[in-house]
C-alpha cells in the first residue's frame, strides 16, 4: 500500500509526456496492480456489483463516442483520446479485482492509505504555500498561474481542495480517539483546505459533513461541519481582502470563465447530441468549431469542461450522460448500504464537480472506486 501511497502523493511532479496530455506515476502502478491482480487470480471472472457493471458499460459507450467521432481528427490524436480510455478502463478494472474475496488484506489498508496520502499531500501543500507562494513560473507549461493558495502536488488548488475533504471525511470517523497526535493530523488538513482558497471545496466540504452527520445521525458532528465551514468562509473573505484585491487578482473573473466553459459544453453537445464528439477528444471539438483561442488550447483545462457532467454530455452524448448517471446513482446504492463515507464523499463531489472535471481526476477516480469496495460498517 505504500506503493500506492507515493503514486497519490507524487501528483503531477511525475509526468511521462504524451501528446497534449501525460501518463503520471499513478498511472503506472495501477497498471502494475492490475497485471499482478489479474495473475493472481488466475484471470478468471466474477461477477462484480452492478455499478461496475454500468461502468464497463460506460466504457464500451466511450469507445463508440470515438468510432463514430464527427471530428476530423488525425491518427495521432485518435490515438492520444484512446488513451484515456485505456487509463479509465485500468482504474475501473483495478476496482473489479478488489471485489474478489482474495484481496481482504489489501481492501483492509485502504482507508489507512487513503488517509496517508491526504495527509502527506497537506503537509507538502503547506510547505508549497509557504515557501512557494507564487507559481506564476508553470504557465510556461500550461497550468494557471496561482498566488498564494495551498496546490500541493496536484498543481490545482480545486482538485487538491477536493482531496483534502475527502480525506478529512475519512478522519471524522476518528473523533472518539482522544489522541494530541490525531487533532494535529486534522489541523493539518483543515489549514491545507483553508488555505486553498477553493469554493468549491469548501461547498463540498460542507456537503460531505452534513451528509456524513444525517448518516450517523450525529449532531456534534453536524454542528462541528458548519461552524468549520464559517471559518472557511471568513478564511476567503480574508484572502480576498489582503491578497486578490490589493494584487489584482479577479476572482470573479474565474467564475465568469467557468461560466464561458459550460456553454462551450453545451454548444459542443449540440454537435452531436447521441454519441458526443468523442470521449476525450473535448480539447479538439474547441478547436474545431472555434470556441477557444490558441491561448486556451495549449493550456491543462482545455482537455476537458469544468463540470464532470457537461465534459461527459458533450464527448459521449446523451447516452453516454445516461449510462454514466445509473453508474454515479447505484455507486451512491451501494455506498449508503455499506459505507457512510463513501457515501457521504461522492455526495460533497457530486457539489464539487460541477465547478471542476473532479470526477476524472485520477486520484480522486481511484478514491471513489476503492472506498467503494469497502465493507458495511
Amino acid at each position: 500500500m505504500l506503493i500506492l501511497t507515493l503514486g497519490i502523493v507524487g501528483g503531477q511532479l511525475i509526468r511521462i509526456p504524451f501528446g497534449p496530455g501525460a501518463v503520471i506515476a499513478l498511472d503506472i502502478i495501477i497498471s502494475a496492480f492490475c497485471l499482478l491482480g489479474a495473475v493472481k487470480l488466475k484471470f478468471k471472472l466474477f461477477n462484480p456489483p452492478l455499478f461496475l457493471k454500468y461502468a464497463f458499460l460506460f466504457l464500451l459507450v466511450t469507445l463508440l463516442s470515438l468510432i463514430f467521432t464527427p471530428l476530423n481528427l488525425s491518427q495521432n490524436e485518435l490515438m492520444i483520446s484512446f488513451s484515456y480510455i485505456i487509463r479509465l478502463s485500468i482504474y475501473i478494472l483495478f476496482c473489479y479485482l478488489l471485489f474478489s474475496v482474495k484481496f481482504d488484506d489489501f481492501k483492509k489498508d485502504i482507508p489507512t492509505t487513503l488517509m496517508l496520502s491526504g495527509t502527506l499531500l497537506s503537509i507538502l501543500g503547506l510547505i508549497q504555500f509557504i515557501f512557494l507562494p507564487n507559481l506564476q513560473f508553470l504557465t510556461s507549461m500550461g497550468w494557471d498561474p496561482h498566488y498564494f493558495r495551498t496546490v500541493s502536488t496536484f498543481l490545482d488548488p480545486n482538485f487538491a481542495g477536493a482531496f483534502f475533504v475527502l480525506t478529512i471525511i475519512l478522519w471524522y470517523q476518528k473523533f472518539a480517539i482522544a489522541k494530541k497526535w490525531y487533532l494535529l493530523i486534522f489541523v493539518i488538513l483543515y489549514l491545507a483546505l483553508l488555505t486553498t482558497f477553493s469554493r468549491s471545496s469548501y461547498l463540498m466540504f460542507l456537503v460531505s459533513g452534513v451528509s456524513l452527520s444525517l448518516l450517523k445521525k450525529s449532531k456534534k458532528l453536524f454542528v462541528l461541519t458548519v461552524v468549520l465551514f464559517l471559518f472557511l468562509f471568513i478564511g476567503f473573505q480574508i484572502y480576498s481582502q489582503l491578497i486578490s484585491k490589493p494584487r489584482n487578482i479577479d476572482r470573479g473573473q474565474s467564475a465568469s470563465f467557468r461560466f464561458n466553459t459550460w456553454q462551450q459544453g453545451l454548444t459542443l453537445f449540440q454537435q452531436s447530441p447521441i454519441l458526443g464528439v468523442g470521449f476525450n477528444t473535448y480539447r479538439y471539438g474547441v478547436r474545431e468549431f472555434n470556441l477557444g483561442d490558441e491561448q486556451f488550447l495549449s493550456s491543462h483545462g482545455a482537455s476537458s469542461n469544468d463540470s464532470s457532467l457537461l465534459y461527459v454530455l458533450a464527448t459521449t452524448g446523451v447516452i453516454g450522460l445516461t449510462i454514466y448517471s445509473l453508474f454515479i446513482l447505484n455507486i451512491f446504492k451501494h455506498s449508503y448500504l455499506n459505507n457512510p463515507v463513501a457515501f457521504s464523499g461522492l455526495a460533497g463531489l457530486l457539489i464539487h464537480s460541477i465547478f471542476a472535471n473532479s470526477l476524472f481526476y485520477p486520484p480522486i477516480l481511484l478514491w471513489i472506486l476503492i472506498i467503494s469496495t469497502l465493507p458495511k460498517k
